[in-house]
Formats: structure tokens, sequence, C-alpha cells
């Protein structure tokens, strides 16, 4: 027994230092607490929990959930989202500046007036393209729209795509949008809107709009709202929240799980990230690869062909054809052109890893077309008999920088500060739910 008095006096002592230390820093924290900040972006949206912890600099937490201080964006249309009721009923409902609207109705057309302007939606069912068809005679590509509706308004009247109304003038020719239309950008409704029309346009002048699917679709589909645009946020959750605003049985949820995760024309591959040497040597064919894509959003599988589609070296999210990743060296020559003949292809052309200006790589079998930045160069990717190529159209994205934001201190006694809180411990624990990549 003896040695054991000392020992436990010094546990005993130890306990009690502990039990302070941990005391001060609970208290350290809710005097950060009680002292929390938040800021709000330009139109009332908040965009961040701010708790001054000094000396540390403090936490700075994101706020998903859209919640906002008397938010009004000026002009601003997001939606519709419109759930399919029967043969040909529907209910819509949308944000039109600081409310919702919502209306019920028959037929093909949805009108809309908002801020003074009329829009209309149509809502007949589309046919989505082929993903495997013979090389058009005109094609064009652009990739990473991420909801700049502004740019594809002006790049497709430019490249004599559509008219001053912003109907289709491109008789059989092909457009191609090669993923990532949705995310950053406050107008993507407006974007998945307008691609949606012109695909029945397309196809009734002989021609067609293929939407592929990028890993920004993939996160919008599965519920991950992290990169959404404050304001398309806010909106979002006016509307009734991101699952369900793009839910299976929404016209353009149900649209967007439909489109293709890699196409081929001719003899040319198109796919958002690349296939990697993984993918090619697993033995998919194209139908394969886009069924288990169109599948997933119902089963949710998480087998080898999923992997293959939207795993971190699938084609959605694969990079190395432009740069080495920790889980995907630089591909090599060899290994391109294994990819490609395992496809009977001659090129590939890719989105997702941003370049200056639409270039060849591995001596033209590699195309890369992302060029969604204000320093790239304002070029589409061309094909015209068959042959690609860079093509100026003069149309540069214009990206509009994040709005200046003011802080202002966080009042818990007031139960809409309370509850802000609470919805951003709610959304952090559903993102957590969320699996990656897919």
């Amino acid at each position: 027994m003896r040695g054991r008095g000392p020992l436990m006096f010094w546990l005993f002592r130890l306990a009690k230092v502990l039990a302070a230390a941990f005391l001060l820093f609970v208290i350290y924290l809710l005097v950060g607490f009680a002292r929390s900040q938040v800021e709000v972006g330009p139109t009332g949206v908040h965009r961040y929990w701010l708790v001054p912890l000094a000396p540390f600099g403090g936490i700075r937490a994101n706020i998903f959930s859209g919640t906002g201080d008397t938010v009004s964006v000026r002009g601003f249309l997001d939606g519709p989202v419109v759930q399919r009721t029967g043969a040909d009923a529907w209910s819509a409902r949308w944000f039109c500046e600081d409310r919702i609207g919502a209306s019920e109705g028959r037929g093909d057309t949805l009108v809309i007036v908002c801020a003074g302007k009329t829009h209309r939606f149509p809502l007949a069912p589309v046919v989505t393209a082929a993903p495997i068809a013979p090389m058009p005679e005109r094609v064009i590509a652009l990739s990473d729209l991420e909801g700049n509706a502004r740019f594809l308004d002006t790049a497709l009247r430019q490249l004599g795509i559509t008219d001053g109304n912003g109907g289709w003038t491109f008789g059989r020719g092909h457009l191609v949008v090669l993923g990532d239309s949705v995310d950053r950008g406050r107008e993507v409704f407006r974007v998945l809107w307008t691609l949606y029309r012109l695909a029945g346009e397309a196809s009734a002048a002989g021609g067609a709009v293929h939407v592929v699917i990028g890993n920004h679709e993939q996160y919008v589909l599965k519920g991950l709202l992290t990169q959404a645009h404050e304001d398309h946020r806010h909106a979002l959750r006016r509307m009734g929240g991101l699952r369900e605003s793009f839910a299976p049985d929404t016209v353009i949820g149900e649209w967007l799980r439909r489109q293709p995760v890699m196409l081929k024309l001719g003899d040319t591959l198109f796919v958002h990230g690349g296939v990697s040497p993984q993918t090619a040597s697993q033995g998919f064919d194209i139908a394969t690869l886009n069924k288990t894509a169109r599948d997933y959003w119902v089963r949710r599988s998480t087998d080898a062909a999923t992997d293959a589609v939207f795993g971190w070296s699938g084609l959605t999210q694969y990079r190395g054809y432009l740069s080495a990743q920790p889980r995907d060296p630089l591909a090599t020559k060899r290994e391109v052109d294994a990819i490609l003949a395992r496809y009977g292809a001659q090129r590939i052309v890719v989105g997702h890893t941003r370049v200056r200006a639409v270039t060849s790589h591995y001596d033209g079998r590699v195309w890369a077309i992302n060029v969604n930045g204000d320093d790239a160069r304002p070029e589409v990717l061309a094909i015209e008999g068959g042959v690609p190529r860079a093509l100026d159209i003069g149309v540069h994205r214009h990206l509009d920088p994040p709005g200046p934001g003011v802080i202002r201190d966080l009042r818990w006694s007031d139960p809409a500060d309370r509850h802000l809180i609470a919805e951003l411990f709610g959304d952090a624990w559903e993102l957590e739910r969320i699996p990656h990549p897919y």
C-alpha cells in the first residue's frame, strides 16, 4: 500500500487542473459564441457565421442553408420547379425577386411574369439525343457554363446557333454542352431551361443538343449544394430545397437524369473529366456506362461500374490528361492511345480541368475546352467535316465576382438568428451523410 497515497494525491491534483482547464475552455468558447457575427451578402443572404476566438483567429463557417435578412434579388427569376401531376397536368413554383410564385395547370407551356418580364417555359417531354451517332457536318462544343446564362445566350447568338429571340437556327448541327452547367453561377435554372428548350427545337429541325453530365450535375442530383451561388441557395430553400427542386418527378430533374456521361459522334468521344486507364481497362462499353449513370439515381448502387462513372478516377472526375493528381498520374501517350482504341475513337474532348485556350494534346488525341475564366481566350471547339479546331467567338465569360458583404452581430435573443444557427448545424449534419465522391 505504501506509495499509493502520493500517487493518488498527484492524480487528484492533475484531475482538478484538467477540469479547470476544460471549464476555462468552455467559457472561452461561450464568450466567442456570444460575440458571434454573421456576414450577409449584398442581397441579404447569409454567407458566413463568424466566431472570434483570439488569438487563434476564430471560426468562419459557411452558411449553406440559404437563410437571409429580408432577401431581395432585383430582377431575378429562379426556377421554375415544375412537377408533373398527371397526363398533361403540372404544378409549378418559382422565386421572383423576393417572393415565391406558384400555379397549377395543363398543357405544354408555363407562362411566368416576373419583374415586368414575361417568360415562357415549354413543358413537353424532350427526346434525349442518341449518345452514339455519326459525326454531323457541324458540331459546336463548350463546357463548364456553371449557371452563366448571360454568356450562354450571347455565345449561342454569336455562333449562329440561335437567333435574336433565342430560337434554334443551327439546322442539323449539333451543340455539345460538356458538363458542369450548374453550380457557382446564380442562373442555373435559366441555363437548364434554355438547353431543355433548345433540345426540343433542335430535334424538330434534325439537329441535336447533347448535355453531358459532369461532376457538378452529379453533386446537384445527390443534394450537395456547397458550390451553389448564395442567391440560388436561398431561392432553392424557398422553393422547397435542393433535392425537391431537382427531384425525379420534376421536368428538369427527370431530364437531367436521362443525360449521358459519355457521348460519341463519329470517331470523337466527349466526356466531362476523361476516361482514365483504370476505367478503360475494366471493359465497360458506352451503353453500359450511360445506363449505369441513369440507374444510379434510382438504385444508388456502389459497384465497379458506378465507380468508373462517378468515382475519383471516373468519367466525371478524372483530370489525368492535363494534370497529375495524387490518385492519378499524368496519362502517357500510350495510355491515351489504348483508351481511344478501346472505344474505337480517334480523339476525346474533355472539360472539367480549366485551360487558358481550347487546345489539343497528345498529338491531337485529346482536346481540352474548359475556358471558363476571364483570363482565358473566348473560344469554343468547332468540328466541321470531322475536323476539330479552336474557334474564337469574341465572347468572354464575364464572371461576376461576389459582391461585398456586410458583417453584423448575431442576435441570440432573436428567434430568426437562433433558427439560422440551427439550420447551419442541420445542414452540416446532412452534408456529412452524403457519400463521397458519389
